[in-house]
């Protein structure tokens, strides 16, 4: 392995096709991104809230009218009776209160084209006050206009309708004031009782027979007179509340499924594997020791993806292992110092090889007290190794020590720069016998970490396996020891450690 790492411009994308990432998509996408969703439901409801305070109350008041006839009866003396309405005169009410005619006369008994309800300022009105010769003078046009859009208005504010198979008629006025929804009702009703003239205008009758007959056909009768309502009608602010709730955690969830669908970074073993590398297991982001949803602990996670990466390191048959991540900041050191704590705590001798910092410029510094720090019972010892300008990382590290001091350790874990870092980690894992990977669950953009391979012109038969580190703690919840076993496929590329792994899965299981 000592050779293949000078080789540069390995092409990864031999290995990226363009499949489909697997997503940890759904409701895991919305239990994630709960702020997101919460925000928008806050944020609807504030909307709501102010909607209900600008457009205030509305009261509705009603009236109702039964549809009779007037009839002759038939014989020698003329006697009127009171006939049944059909549903056809019941539909020609309804209408006439609806007409254009009815609804003017009570826009102008009324005055209803002098209300702002009714007919809103003009959005220029203001200029009026500024008029030199006092108030602004009205054409018969402008006159004509507003009386327009006061039936028009009126027209919205009222509902007519027939209640259920009856002959009554239901009429309802909605305004902004309840008096003035009550004046409206009653002022209908009275337009409604006028009396309708049908008198015969021929000579030949008399005046007494021209008054009997007057009235005859469908006529109505005010059954419930329209009274002032005590509570508003509407809106009815839970509903509305609830509502614009409702709409802020369906646009919540659709932003929430959005990013992820857009979202191009690694979370899940099926996008290790585009790679070529197999993924070993995920690393929790905090250590808590309460159980997930499927009874998966933080802490004996950490503990079975550290005995995996353990494993396939023993199957590789490595004593000198670098520890690396795509790009800086995913936490390769963090997982190397706990790889190593774990490798020691079974017997065995570990060194643990990390950077102290940037020294003096061309310095070469020998191992001193203060580089070498030997470990207790059951934890590794740490060589420090000191960075130069000219050789960044670790890439001077086997240089610095003696052979002799190196095999006396059974297993040496080296943190090695990121692949983006191409020269000095090219340079630091010439002596490697295989480098475990560090994913950040979430972290870059799966472009960026082929860019990163490339630059190190690294090939995935380098690699002993990945892991995801700092995987959401809800993820856990969610697939416990089946998070980096997305695809069956995975599964069956894990004969190699049949014989050594548990056959019951230890975390997880389903």
């Amino acid at each position: 392995m000592n050779d293949r790492w000078l080789k540069i411009g390995s092409p990864m994308s031999d290995y990226v096709d363009d499949r489909q990432s697997f997503k940890t998509f759904g409701l895991l996408s919305l239990r994630r991104r709960w702020k997101l969703i919460v925000a928008c439901v806050l944020l609807s409801a504030l909307a709501g809230g102010l909607f209900l305070t600008l457009r205030g109350a509305s009261y509705t008041a009603s009236t109702q009218f039964l549809v009779y006839v007037k009839e002759v009866q038939p014989g020698s003396e003329l006697v009127i009776s009171l006939g049944r309405a059909d549903l056809t005169q019941v539909e020609n009410e309804i209408e006439l209160i609806r007409s254009r005619g009815m609804l003017a006369k009570v826009v102008q008994s009324l005055d209803l084209a002098a209300d702002p309800e009714f007919v809103p300022a003009r959005p220029l009105s203001w200029i009026a006050a500024l008029w030199p010769f006092g108030v602004t003078p009205t054409t018969a046009v402008e006159e004509r206009g507003r009386q327009e859009i006061a039936i028009d208005a009126l027209a919205k504010r009222l509902s007519v309708k027939r209640i259920g198979t009856s002959h009554t008629i239901l009429v309802d006025v909605t305004t902004s004031d309840p008096e003035k929804s009550a004046l409206i009702a009653r002022d209908i009703s009275q337009i409604m009782l006028q009396a309708r003239v049908s008198a015969d205008q021929e000579g030949d009758r008399s005046p007494l027979r021209r008054e009997r007959l007057q009235g005859l056909g469908p006529s109505v009768y005010v059954m419930t007179p329209a009274l002032v309502p005590g509570k508003p009608s509407g809106p009815r602010k839970i509903l509305v509340i609830l509502a614009a709730a409702a709409a802020g955690f369906v646009v919540g969830s659709g932003l929430a499924l959005l990013k992820d669908l857009r979202d191009k970074t690694v979370r899940t073993a099926a996008q290790v594997e585009r790679f070529g590398i197999e993924c070993i297991g995920a690393i929790p982001s905090s250590m808590r020791g309460d159980a997930a949803e499927n009874g998966v602990s933080s802490t004996h996670l950490l503990s079975q993806t550290l005995l995996r990466m353990t494993v396939a390191v023993e199957a590789a048959k490595a004593r000198i292992v670098g520890v690396a991540s795509p790009t800086a900041g995913e936490g390769a050191a963090s997982v190397a110092r706990q790889f190593a704590q774990a490798a020691a705590g079974s017997q065995r001798k570990v060194l643990l090889v990390e950077a102290r910092g940037q020294s003096a410029p061309g310095s070469r510094r020998e191992n001193s007290a203060e580089d070498f720090r030997q470990g207790n019972d059951g934890a590794p010892d740490i060589l420090t190794v000191a960075s130069c300008d000219d050789a960044p990382g670790f890439a001077n590290w086997w240089t610095r020590c003696e052979q002799q001091f190196l095999a006396a350790y059974d297993l040496i874990v080296v943190g090695l720069p990121p692949l983006e870092q191409g020269p000095a980690f090219r340079t630091a894992a010439q002596h490697l016998d295989g480098v475990l990977l560090v994913m950040k669950w979430g972290g870059v953009a799966e472009q960026r970490i082929e860019r990163a391979f490339s630059v190190a012109g690294a090939a995935p038969s380098d690699f002993i396996g990945a892991v995801l580190n700092q995987v959401d703690g809800r993820t856990i919840g969610q697939f416990g020891d089946l998070l980096w076993k997305a695809e069956a496929s995975v599964a069956e590329r894990r004969r190699l450690f049949a014989g050594t792994m548990p056959a019951v899965p230890a975390v997880g299981s389903a």
